[in-house]
């Protein structure tokens, strides 16, 4: 019987205890790892400002759709001059030798999701310093903290001791390794609710504006944003500004009746996991947008400026509350990627509309 068979009763009982994979990101030297729900990790050096970031990323299970690749250039630099990468590389300060034939090539960017080609490049550079683009001797791939982050992708994914293993290899088969976590459903109104109408638009912002209980907002009733949307037929989403920074704003949002006199539900939004550096499971409404069509609450925070680092988030109205339906963070500030790019935390899929029942009468 396979060590996974053997194992899989087990494995079960605790899917079924906490149901999807605990997220992660975590920084080794000058690499960073994130893992999401669903056991996708993805693994990069970093600072990526000097232009010049590998990335390795890899799925959960049998179907691991593994990928590496190096690029050269990004949206914040755009493409950059110089010559072919494949030519160009040092691994230690030698000319790195690539066997490009399972390769995408491109000038500034080599891609493969090739399994065997991946093994080769990682047992060539696995143990070595950096990678060096010899015309440009300060773009450089530190390998330092590659091989960590690539031991906590094959521990999360339950590769360890198995022949699918990228660090410590075994005897295990490849067939001998968790499935990917369920993915979890998320339900959708059927419909999107009534629009408001002006005199129910102009009655919340009123409300929301003077007489909603807003003690915590720093921001003067004067200076606050207030936006209203319909949640259901019978009730409104307000949202309120409270403190304004350089590029973020913090919000409170309300669950309130469309019609007077005005009941309204303070609304907080609670995650189904701790996120990185992070202590607690509440999140702060930053820079908060309703998408009606949707029922969609959308979050987005920015770490400075630029937008290279921060987090955003998208949360599902169900008709009942809010369910988050995808979280990504960057935490590495390095002018690398923009938002959306950012690696994935959470992830989730609409659950199927059940077919509503009809009845024919016969004539």
């Amino acid at each position: 019987m396979s060590y996974w068979n053997k194992l899989a009763p087990l494995f079960l009982l605790l899917f079924s205890a906490c149901l999807y994979a605990e997220p992660l990101q975590k920084t080794f030297s000058d690499w960073q790892v994130t893992c999401n729900n669903q056991n996708y990790c993805v693994a990069r050096n970093f600072p990526g400002d000097n232009s010049l970031v590998m990335t390795i990323s890899r799925h959960a299970g049998i179907d691991d759709r593994s990928q590496l690749r190096i690029d050269y250039g990004n949206r914040y630099t755009g493409e950059l001059k110089g010559a072919p990468l494949k030519d160009n590389l040092l691994l230690d300060g030698q000319r790195l030798k690539l066997d490009l034939k399972h390769w995408e090539v491109k000038p500034h960017h080599l891609t493969t999701s090739h399994a065997i080609s991946i093994d080769e490049f990682l047992m060539q550079v696995m143990e070595a310093d950096n990678i060096q683009l010899l015309y440009r001797p300060a773009a450089v791939i530190s390998l330092e903290g590659m091989k960590a982050a690539l031991l906590l992708m094959d521990d999360v994914q339950g590769r360890v001791n198995s022949i699918s293993a990228w660090v410590k290899r075994g005897e295990r088969g490849a067939y001998d390794v968790p499935p990917e976590p369920a993915v979890p459903l998320i339900t959708s109104p059927r419909r999107p609710p009534l629009a408001l109408t002006r005199d129910e638009t102009t009655g919340l912002i009123d409300y929301g504006t003077w007489r909603i209980n807003t003690d915590e907002c720093s921001l003067d009733p004067q200076r606050r944003v207030v936006s209203v949307a319909p949640l259901t037929d019978e009730k409104a989403l307000l949202l309120v500004s409270c403190e304004m920074g350089a590029y973020n704003v913090i919000d409170l949002a309300f669950e309130v009746t469309r019609t007077l006199p005005y009941v309204a539900k303070g609304i907080t939004l609670t995650l189904p996991f701790v996120p990185p550096g992070r202590t607690e499971k509440l999140l702060e409404l930053v820079n908060a947008e309703y998408d009606v069509s949707q029922s969609q609450l959308l979050t987005y925070s920015k770490g400075r400026g630029i937008g290279d680092c921060g987090l955003a988030t998208r949360w599902q109205y169900t008709g009942r509350e809010f369910v988050l339906a995808e979280y990504v963070e960057e935490s590495t500030c390095d002018a690398w990627h923009g938002s959306d790019d950012w690696p994935m935390l959470w992830t989730s899929k609409k659950a199927p509309v059940a077919p509503t029942a009809s009845v024919e009468i016969a004539p």
